[in-house]
């Protein structure tokens, strides 16, 4: 490379290789920029990810995992900043939820203190962008070091001005009109504006408050029909209340609560997804179910994660099944985990889940407790079924449709959604009834009958049947019962 440039006679060689040399500061710059600007900061309880990466026009895109992106067209020159939310801290999340506070000021703060924080990354893609250049500079052309300084510092200069005038030109008015990628897309068509949110959330309240006081109705009018005879009767009975599929739905936590309250249960077994996406901000909807003093048993669905695991873990008298017989109020109750529950995605390909399932029978069948069981708890009726000529009374999930199903061997109850269509059903007007299952069982000899509960939100009505469920009593017919009672 010296050779050429000290050669007098030959100057277009002397241009060409000193261009060649800048364009690969240039690249260098970029190149060190896009792998070494990776920022984490944390910025008023969010912690965010930052980046720059080349681009054929100037974007911002903010990705918000599991989601999906939002993207605008921000600023002119061909520049990617991209920013990660990568969690959202517990006390900004109390502060966004809390009906006291002012969930919104935190935006202030974050407006305030951003750029503090970009400054400093600024100077760090600066930095990165001058070690990519030289770098590459020396290793491809192994110049002089103050030749290789020196592109180094136009590779900067070139990177430098290109993010200058990217924000000069930024346009934070451009995220009116965003571009959506993933679920997130969804959004515009699930959630309401916020006057029309504002309003569903105290018809929520109103329903809410309703709904506590028909179950009182209800309760009363169920205890009038001694034509039908007492399944507790019997002194060792108990009963259990069985709930499924929350996700995360504040007025499904209300149903929950005012259930075992006015029925006066002695446990209740929760056959899993307490939320929808796992996340701590979801399950801080669902906190009210530790005010609910009785004992607690939870099997994990493939909804859940650690983050849901740990709430309930930390409730007061909870129990967690995962593979372990638990003895409560006197029943045996034996029970193990969806298998995606220690993963971090939701859903996985079907034929892989299928045999992750089967799997998870297989296991419960292979390695069967030593004590008897009175009843079984499972996510998935898939796994439900290959047990059934193992155990006599199994509890499901998973599929948000309530029922009694009765096999030659077994019977499957599965309580449907406690939380009818979850947290987003606040947003749309799909009617999905809440409900829930009252087992009556005897430890040691069985379960004697089941109440099923349904409250249609559409028609604000509740209904009750009761199942009996004796080896010895008649199989219902579909169709065929009529309802213990309704309420308005």
């Amino acid at each position: 490379m010296l050779k050429i440039l000290q050669r007098p006679n030959q100057p277009h060689l002397r241009i060409l290789l000193i261009s060649m040399v800048l364009a690969t500061a240039m690249a260098g710059a970029f190149l060190g920029v896009h792998l070494l600007g990776t920022a984490s900061y944390d910025v008023e309880g969010l912690s965010l990810n930052m980046s720059i990466k080349p681009g054929w026009h100037g974007e911002t895109i903010i990705h918000l995992a599991p989601l999906g992106t939002i993207s605008a067209a921000t600023h002119a020159t061909p520049l990617v900043f991209r920013i990660q939310l990568q969690y959202i801290g517990t006390d900004l999340a109390e502060k966004i939820l809390s009906p006291q506070g002012d969930g919104l000021s935190f935006l202030t703060n974050l407006r305030e203190n951003l750029p503090r924080h970009l400054h400093g990354f600024v100077w760090r893609q600066l930095g990165v962008a001058f070690a990519g250049a030289l770098a590459l500079v020396i290793v491809l052309w192994r110049p002089r070091f103050r030749h290789a300084i020196g592109a180094a510092v136009f590779g900067t200069l070139v990177f430098a001005a290109l993010l200058g005038c990217g924000l000069k030109t930024y346009d934070f008015q451009a995220f009116r009109e965003p571009h959506y990628t993933g679920v997130i897309s969804l959004a515009t068509e699930i959630i309401p504006e916020p006057d029309e949110l504002l309003k569903r959330l105290d018809e929520m309240e109103d329903q809410t408050h309703l709904l506590v006081g028909n179950i009182r109705q209800l309760f009363s009018s169920v205890n009038s029909l001694s034509i039908l005879g007492n399944p507790e009767q019997e002194d060792d009975t108990v009963k259990v209340l069985l709930v499924s599929d929350l996700q995360s739905n504040p007025v499904g936590v209300e149903f929950i609560q005012a259930l075992a309250r006015h029925f006066r249960v002695d446990l209740v077994i929760d056959a899993g997804d307490l939320t929808d996406l796992g996340t701590p901000l979801e399950t801080q909807l669902t906190e009210g179910l530790a005010n609910i003093d009785l004992p607690y048993v939870f099997v994990p669905g493939n909804h859940d994660s650690a983050e849901t695991i740990a709430f309930v873990d930390s409730m007061n008298n909870s129990i967690i099944l995962d593979g372990q017989v638990v003895k409560v109020n006197g029943l045996n109750i034996f029970g193990s985990a969806d298998p995606l529950s220690s993963r971090t995605e939701v859903s996985t390909d079907p034929t892989e889940w299928n045999r992750l399932l089967d799997q998870q029978a297989q296991g419960l069948l292979q390695n069967p407790p030593q004590q008897e069981v009175d009843l079984v708890v499972v996510h998935n009726p898939r796994v439900a079924r290959k047990l059934a000529g193992t155990y006599p009374l199994i509890v499901t999930g998973h599929t948000h449709q309530q029922s009694i199903e009765f096999t030659e061997d077994a019977v499957l109850l599965n309580p449907g959604s406690s939380g009818a269509a979850g947290v987003r059903g606040l947003y749309t007007d799909q009617v999905v009834p809440y409900s829930a299952i009252i087992l009556y069982i005897r430890p040691g000899q069985g379960p004697t009958a089941a109440d099923t509960i349904k409250y249609d939100p559409l028609s604000d009505r509740f209904y009750i049947e009761r199942k009996m469920l004796q080896s010895n009593a008649p199989t219902p017919v579909n169709g065929a019962d009529q309802p213990l009672a309704s309420a308005y």
